[in-house]
């Protein structure tokens, strides 16, 4: 398992969005992730647990958008789920075991643990994986209670808080002043922060830097214009649409 005694790529190493894909390799798809692969970057993917816990890489928890099938990545089993064909491609939906496999160490991969399944759920099976794969890997969140699970029963995992501003989300007062100011960043102590390129500068983001001194990655860069925002500030990126240098 990596841990926290090989981070520097969570500040050097560009890393494509659901892989490099296209019109011809859908997101989160294997022909996705084997494009970044070969490029050299590294792969950011998403996961939901399905009904017999199985990490399924799927951004949404629904398979409608991706696969046509009306129906919840939790509510089916691996094996049905990885037989649905993604968009109009013949690329099948993969597992994190499939993708891990795929990419054995050769680059990084950076893991979004999607919010639904408790951390309880979700963050064993993880572990389990990581816990055999010996490449760069991560896992981040926007759920601070999965990145807390993590701080709490396996430490040693990079581990990253993800963020956004919260100022148009319909949400409590008081649930919108934590997001804002990511408050809980002071128990889960996250190993580096991931953040919207398109609400930068942040204050509080800034300062939280400044504190835990962690890198700081942001997302989705798609232009030119939001790569200079993460070169003034000194981040790496999450893109898509354009093709960042690799470090030398």
């Amino acid at each position: 398992m990596h841990t926290t005694a090989g981070a520097d790529w969570l500040a050097t190493t560009p890393i494509a969005h659901r892989g490099l894909h296209d019109d011809e390799r859908p997101e989160n798809s294997m022909p996705a992730f084997e494009a970044a692969l070969k490029a050299g970057y590294g792969i950011e993917l998403d996961i939901h647990l399905s009904a017999d816990a199985r990490l399924v890489v799927m951004h949404d928890d629904d398979l409608t958008r991706m696969t046509g099938t009306s129906a919840k990545v939790a509510t089916l089993d691996a094996h049905d789920i990885t037989r649905l064909t993604l968009l109009d491609t013949e690329a099948t939906v993969p597992l994190l075991d499939d993708v891990l496999d795929l990419v054995d160490g050769q680059v990084p991969v950076l893991i979004e643990i999607k919010p639904g399944a408790p951390a309880r759920r979700i963050g064993p099976p993880v572990v389990q994986l990581l816990r055999h794969y010996r490449g760069p890997v991560a896992v981040q969140s926007f759920d601070p209670r999965i990145v807390a699970w993590f701080r709490r029963e396996h430490p040693t995992v990079l581990r990253g808080q993800l963020a956004t501003s919260p100022t148009t989300f319909p949400i409590p007062r008081v649930q919108k002043a934590l997001l804002r100011t990511i408050a809980t960043n002071a128990v889960t102590r996250p190993h580096f922060l991931a953040f919207d390129v398109t609400a930068m500068p942040d204050a509080w983001i800034s300062a939280w830097r400044r504190i835990l001194r962690v890198p700081l990655l942001l997302w989705t860069v798609r232009t030119p214009q939001h790569h200079d925002v993460a070169r003034r500030h000194q981040a790496n990126v999450i893109f898509e649409d354009v093709r960042p240098p690799l470090p030398a």
